[in-house]
């Protein structure tokens, strides 16, 4: 710590001046209000059986691999538990903690036939240890994952065109994760973002509702404070398709003028930047299923692998795989498909949202189907 000490404060000769770059006072985000309480560890942590947790690896790999011949040894199932303790104190006056915890219980399947692989993974994670499936029901993670791997096997290319799309929640909350990044405040102060200066215009369907939510009790993604010491914000990004706000540390907000919204990350040794809580699409009706039927005929895309972004104008494309819908079924598997558009087009395009997201980490999404997209293939 002296060395970094000695280190910064030889540096301070080459920096200019910055207003915006400061400690924020206690009196600046109101707090005199009670840290909120969001029952993130595990009281338990220190009680985890780990051989009992072995045990269960036993059971989610044996899954796996019983579910089907092509499911071969090369997968593995994992399991982590950590606990975190994190402490803010400034010389500004403001001193608070809060401890975290997190436990998740994985396993990646590799599905093999006739020299072509697939794989895929499923997993649950908690705040508590026992909000996790029981011993007897972890072997669902395993065959789930081996259920996915080996559906994927014998993928086709398929004709290029426009045609209707449907991202399943894994694929919807990347590119939510897109929309998130545009909406960071540090990005609007450089003029990186294609949402740049559209604050209270309707630019999405009016289905498209975006939340951001650290104060919920348990969840991957909550914090009861920020980086900066500002307790947690419940709000709406995107309300009914109209962008509603950015979101802040206390640099950007001041470059900007706009008010604190409690985003603020910090790690231990670099300067305040931009973190979510829980950021999600709210959810319709419905399961993927039910998209599928009502979209007839289409393409569900399960996995994006290579990706382009302009972060600028919106436009993206994606390499992915996924499948095709015929008369209203998820049938046949396809491969080596790149889909383009923009990103602003797409969520304007919106026509349904699932009910299906799962809330695993810090930003997801529901399911949710697209009007034609542009698909290259053969």
């Amino acid at each position: 710590m002296e060395e970094k000490i000695k280190s910064a404060s030889a540096n301070l000769q080459y920096l200019g001046t910055d207003p915006f770059k400061r400690m924020l006072k206690p009196e600046e985000f109101g707090a005199d209000g009670a840290t909120p309480q969001l029952d993130l560890c595990d009281p338990d942590f220190d009680n985890m059986d780990v051989p009992a947790a072995v045990e269960s690896l036993k059971i989610i790999e044996n899954s796996g691999l019983a579910f089907s011949t092509k499911i071969v040894p090369a997968g593995r199932a994992e399991f982590s538990g950590g606990r975190s303790y994190i402490y803010l104190v400034t010389s500004e006056g403001v001193k608070k903690s809060y401890a975290k915890s997190l436990y998740s219980f994985s396993y990646t399947a590799v599905a093999e036939e006739n020299e072509q692989k697939e794989r895929d993974y499923w997993s649950e994670s908690k705040r508590h240890f026992s909000e996790l499936p029981a011993a007897e029901d972890l072997g669902a993670i395993g065959k789930t994952a081996a259920q996915r791997a080996v559906r994927r096997m014998g993928g086709k290319k398929i004709a290029g065109g426009e045609r209707k799309v449907i991202f399943a929640r894994r694929t919807a909350g990347s590119l939510l994760g897109l929309l998130c990044d545009a909406v960071d405040g540090e990005e609007i102060v450089v003029n990186n973002s294609f949402l740049l200066n559209r604050l209270g215009e309707t630019l999405f369907s009016d289905k498209i509702t975006v939340i951001d939510n650290p104060l919920m009790t348990r969840y991957p993604g909550s914090y009861p404070f920020d980086g900066e010491g500002m307790n947690g914000v419940l709000k709406s990004i995107v309300e009914k398709g109209k962008l509603q706000t950015y979101v802040h540390n206390s640099y950007s907000a001041g470059k900007l003028g706009m008010a604190l919204t409690g985003n603020a990350s910090r790690s231990i040794s670099g300067e305040p930047h931009i973190m979510v809580g829980n950021f999600y699409l709210e959810s319709g009706s419905g399961s993927l299923e039910d998209l599928a039927h009502e979209m007839k005929e289409g393409l569900l895309v399960e996995e994006l692998y290579v990706s382009g972004m302009n972060s600028v104008t919106g436009d993206f494309s994606f390499g992915c795989s996924g499948f095709l819908v015929e008369q209203g079924i998820i049938t046949t598997p396809v491969r080596e498909i790149t889909i383009a558009g923009n990103l602003l087009e797409l969520y304007k395009n919106v026509l349904e949202i699932a009910d299906d997201n799962l809330f695993r980490s810090s930003v997801t999404s529901p399911s949710i189907m697209v009007s034609n997209l542009m698909v290259s293939g053969t």
